[in-house]
């Protein structure tokens, strides 16, 4: 028998090492990653960030996301009782060949960076025609 309750547990956001060159805690944002049959696509959650506080590099085919919050509290901002940390963000990923870096787009939209990584033309799949006798 299955059981049909269950408790809605908290997760906690996962920091990453603190890093001397970098001020104020670091985080290590979600990501998801799916496969198209023309592209790879990665959804990072970056709550609290705008477009204009991201920045997506690719260097060395290392794909880096860094990102800081839109808004930062306030001198005098105390807080009573918070759950939610502030913090920036960082991830990186080690990109293969089967990645056309030069066609990479991404888009922001409520909290939510989306990029799309094309496969090369060598990796699609594709059909291979038939010729007749």
């Amino acid at each position: 028998m299955v059981d049909e309750t269950r408790e809605i547990q908290t997760r906690e956001k996962q920091a990453v090492e603190r890093e001397a060159t970098r001020e104020g805690v670091l985080f290590r944002p979600d990501v998801d990653i799916v496969e198209r049959r023309d592209a790879y696509v990665l959804t990072a959650d970056l709550p609290g960030v705008d477009e204009e506080h991201v920045k997506v590099r690719l260097e060395d085919d290392v794909l880096s996301i860094d990102a800081s919050l839109a808004v930062e509290p306030a001198a005098d901002w105390v807080p009573l009782y918070n759950e939610y940390r502030l913090g920036g963000f960082h991830r990186q990923f080690r990109l293969s060949d089967r990645i056309d870096a030069s066609k990479i787009s991404a888009r922001m939209r409520n909290g939510v960076l989306e990029l799309e990584l094309p496969k090369a033309e060598a990796v699609r799949p594709r059909r291979i025609p038939i010729q007749g006798a």
